[in-house]
């Protein structure tokens, strides 16, 4: 009888020794994720935390056409912009994805901030709001960079 109370003592104490290892190990991945989650928030916080402008960004500022505003064909489509070779695109598009028109715009200098303004014939839209688009064109790999877009009601 004493060798059975023996071995259930020594089997008490593994399972001790086995529950506290398997608790230290999972204290240690929560203090880890905790620790991950903290950084990620201090990065999160310094670089989501700003309010993007939707009329502009470092290097083009859309002053025309205003956040919804009524336009009617040929739309004003007025700024600054510091880009390559004082060039630059627009495009009018509907809510339907319809593309009204598109445009090449020129600054006074290039890769300094510098005022631009156009007026632009568009096609009659599919829907009476729409958006229009100023952006540049990377030269590494020709995607759009810098893109601004401005929701705009249509009148026509």
């Amino acid at each position: 009888m004493k060798k059975n109370s023996k071995y259930k003592h020594r089997h008490n104490w593994l399972r001790l020794v086995l529950t506290a290892l398997v608790g230290s190990v999972f204290c240690g991945f929560l203090l880890i994720a905790i620790w991950q989650f903290q950084s990620d928030g201090e990065i999160m916080s310094s670089s989501e935390m700003t309010i993007k402008n939707p009329t502009g960004n470092d290097f083009i500022k859309v002053t025309s056409p205003k956040i919804n505003e009524q336009i009617k064909s040929p739309a004003k489509i007025s700024g600054q912009a510091a880009v390559f070779e004082a060039q630059f695109n627009a495009r009018i598009k509907d809510n339907s994805g319809l593309i009204l028109a598109e445009a090449q715009l020129r600054t006074q200098e290039g890769q300094t901030m510098s005022p631009f303004s156009a007026k632009i014939k568009y096609k009659k839209p599919s829907r009476r709001e729409g958006v229009v688009e100023v952006f540049d064109i990377s030269a590494k790999d020709g995607s759009e960079i810098n893109k601004v877009s401005i929701p705009v009601v249509f009148l026509d």
